[in-house]
């Protein structure tokens, strides 16, 4: 699916202030959070402490999931900026003032009523209620999209932003980039004679 939506940073913020207002609010938004990093739902939605966190709960640079944390035969692996590092950071703290104990196979999301991860149909579906409050139509997929877009956007090379992506193909990482009127007039004044 080629999606054309192209979110800003200003609606970006505006939907991390929605997301402030709801229940359970950290938690929803560090999954947004991994979503505009790259992440599919399947990911994020298995994610426990050691995939994130070393023994001595030390944010890490790179998470490293198996295959079956990750779509497909193959594992992936999902590199933290400084922003992210520190987000992750915040969230083991609020994890540590609800639970008394963190351990490595703990999960980071989980389902308040069952205890369990979020399945990745419940996952797409907050999402998609979260973007319709901004007449955005999209679920938790859609923040792969704007990473790539943005990568992109940054003058990152396709291939990086194909690994970063773990996309097999580089026709897929192409699919991904959304782009919108003032990016094209943008382009165009690159062009200098």
């Amino acid at each position: 699916m080629v999606n054309q939506v192209f979110i800003d940073d200003k609606k970006i913020k505006d939907i991390l202030t929605y997301i402030s207002g709801m229940r359970h609010a950290e938690m929803i938004r560090m999954m947004f959070l991994c979503s505009l990093n790259g992440m599919r739902s399947i990911n994020f939605a298995y994610l426990q402490v050691g995939d994130v966190y070393t023994p001595d709960l030390k944010v890490k640079d790179v998470i490293c999931l198996d295959k079956d944390k990750n779509k497909g035969k193959f594992g992936c692996s999902y590199y933290l900026n400084s922003q992210m590092k520190k987000e992750f950071k915040e969230y083991l703290e609020y994890l540590k003032a609800k639970n008394e104990e963190i351990s490595p196979e703990m999960y980071l999301f989980t389902s308040q009523k069952l205890g369990k991860p979020f399945n990745r149909v419940s996952i797409s579906r907050m999402f998609s209620t979260i973007y319709s409050k901004f007449n955005i139509e999209g679920g938790s997929h859609l923040g792969r999209h704007l990473f790539v877009s943005r990568l992109i956007n940054a003058g990152t090379n396709i291939c990086l932003v194909q690994k970063l992506a773990n996309h097999r193909n580089i026709s897929t990482t192409q699919r991904y980039f959304n782009y919108n009127e003032t990016m094209l007039s943008n382009a165009v004044e690159n062009v200098v004679v």
